[in-house]
């Protein structure tokens, strides 16, 4: 396993330190987290790296220029290009472009492939160039950061090593071009792939299919043909959504809790008619069930569990009851929980992770997957449409990493479980501290319902300080990782809210969740460690707040 990080990293740095792939970068301040929010060009210019879907990487970002160089086309001539991995990812963006533009706006798909006999290395060495109006980078900027379909770090580096080997198509002549050097100059021994990833993809697909079976007596095992693998959550969840789609369903989409913020978008793109009961509470269950009562039309039900960064837990049996009563799916995203802590397919008809976090836990690949419950009464409708729609978009490289990572995955768990809960318990203690979210406080009967033998609490969890100042006190003053992920096997913090617009930072607020909530993804470090970082974070804040001082001292870890 890679050695833990102990402590703040520079701004800008990445996140682990000097690794390439890295989709994180300090924020060490409060300013900073405000300021790369709202895109201030004081942290823009300095972060190395960040998550995928929100920012272009560097080999991303080299991609695309070689890609205009060949085309002889430039951002200063007013044209750019977003690169994907497969034909329908471009054809999609394509279409969000379509609904913005005039018949006179022209823009392009073009295919980058390496001609010659199929093999690993040809099928990866291609991707599909949406070419379009740099005045219109918003839009499509929009779809790469909701659809999940980017071309990866891994990917995009593997194509610029081998892009002078290929060649262009496009129904616009202009963009079809040749290879610059002799395709029997590339030497596949070393520019190849070391791995095909199917070894390794069937490897991650068994470990899901046995750590996601219920416990449940008289339940119906999962197949490897009941997973399904994706670049990222959010492609994941994509692939549901259209999924829900092709199965001809074109209304009454509900979300239930406080959703994720981009799996509402995306939500919100596939149906106009999106609703979001957001308190999964019982009050929440019971607006819901008098809207199905009075006729309301809901064919699927999209929550989170626990919820982020409420970590509250919504009641999945009756959320069930609900579903066989008025015939809609059960879609839950179980990131937060794991496979390890939560038993959850009795009660969903598909179930979404997104791997890039404590199942890998590193912060230096993105996947994500898709388990079709063998019980659900459509499981065969599900299982079947998921198929045809399915694209093999995960590059191997990324598979590879994602099964070495996820070798700790257990046991990764099971010690964070551990000192999240005694973290938790410590500052909800504490006298400045309002509130923790956390599942042992927030909904803890409820989550003990679907709380696996062994399992814990996760974790993650949200700081509510009764006084803002001091929140940003504090997070100026706790020498941990800190950057805008979560699932690590270190400790990493953020102020999440200050990442968001004012009015998104009002929509939380009005759930309960102030815009100086800081959110803490606890790692793997000695727990006596952790304490005393974050004790010595509180000292810091007493010394403002004034009359505490004794009680830093009570706060420290017995083990000291």
């Amino acid at each position: 396993m890679a050695p833990l990080i102990l402590h703040s990293q520079p701004f800008g740095e990445r996140i682990p330190p000097n690794k390439r792939h890295s989709i994180i970068s300090s924020l060490p301040t409060w300013e900073s987290v405000g300021g790369l929010g709202r895109g201030e060009d004081w942290v823009l210019l300095k972060v190395k790296s960040g998550y995928p879907r929100f920012c272009l990487n560097e080999n991303v970002k080299q991609l695309n220029r070689i890609v205009l160089t060949r085309l002889n086309l430039s951002e200063s001539g007013g044209m750019t290009s977003a690169v994907f991995v497969s034909a329908q990812s471009a054809t999609r963006c394509a279409a969000d472009l379509n609904k913005v533009t005039s018949s006179c706006i022209e823009f392009s798909i073009v295919h980058f492939f390496q001609a010659g006999e199929a093999s690993t290395e040809t099928q990866w060495a291609q991707f599909y160039a949406v070419i379009y109006p740099v005045d219109l980078f918003d839009v499509v900027f929009s779809y790469w950061r909701d659809s999940g379909d980017g071309i990866s770090t891994r990917h995009a580096n593997f194509c610029l090593r081998r892009f002078n080997y290929l060649q262009s198509k496009s129904t616009n002549q202009a963009f079809c071009t040749f290879p610059t050097d002799p395709i029997e100059m590339l030497n596949e021994h070393t520019m190849g792939l070391s791995t095909s990833g199917i070894i390794e993809r069937d490897f991650i697909r068994s470990n899901i299919a046995r750590l996601v079976q219920s416990e449940k007596p008289g339940q119906r095992r999962v197949s490897l043909e009941d997973i399904f693998l994706h670049p990222g959550g959010m492609a994941a969840i994509n692939s549901v959504a259209r999924a829900l789609v092709g199965l001809g369903i074109d209304s009454g989409i509900v979300g239930f809790g406080y959703l994720y913020g981009e799996t509402a978008m995306v939500l919100k793109r596939h149906w106009s008619d999106f609703k979001l009961y957001s308190h999964a509470t019982s009050e929440g269950l019971d607006e819901l069930e008098a809207s199905l009562q009075s006729g309301a039309c809901v064919n699927a039900l999209w929550t989170d569990l626990p919820g982020n960064p409420t970590l509250v837990t919504p009641d999945m049996h009756r959320l069930r009851r609900l579903a066989d009563e008025y015939d809609f799916l059960i879609i839950c995203d179980e990131t937060v929980g794991t496979f390890i802590n939560t038993d959850l397919l009795p009660y969903v008809d598909v179930l979404v992770t997104s791997l890039t976090k404590i199942y890998s836990g590193f912060s230096d690949v993105l996947a994500g997957s898709v388990v079709v419950y063998p019980g659900s009464s459509r499981y065969v409708q599900l299982r079947n449409q998921l198929a045809i729609s399915y694209e093999e978009k995960l590059f191997p490289l990324n598979i590879a990493v994602l099964r070495r990572n996820s070798r700790h995955f257990s046991e990764r768990v099971k010690v964070t479980n551990h000192n999240a809960k005694a973290l938790a318990e410590r500052l909800a203690a504490h006298p400045l501290v309002e509130r923790i979210n956390y599942p042992s406080f927030t909904t803890p009967d409820i989550y003990e319902r679907y709380r696996r033998r062994g399992g814990g609490y996760g974790h993650l969890m949200c700081v509510i300080f009764k006084e803002p100042a001091n929140a940003v006190r504090f997070y100026n003053a706790l020498d941990v990782c800190k950057g805008p992920s979560f699932g690590t096997a270190f400790t990493l913090t953020i102020p999440f809210s200050q990442l968001l617009t004012l009015a998104e930072q009002a929509a939380l607020d009005a759930h309960g969740i102030p815009s100086h909530s800081i959110r803490i993804s606890v790692g793997m470090e000695d727990l006596d460690i952790i304490l005393r970082k974050v004790s010595d974070a509180l000292e810091m804040v007493e010394k403002f707040a004034g009359g505490f001082t004794s009680l830093s001292l009570h706060f420290r870890s017995p083990y000291t």
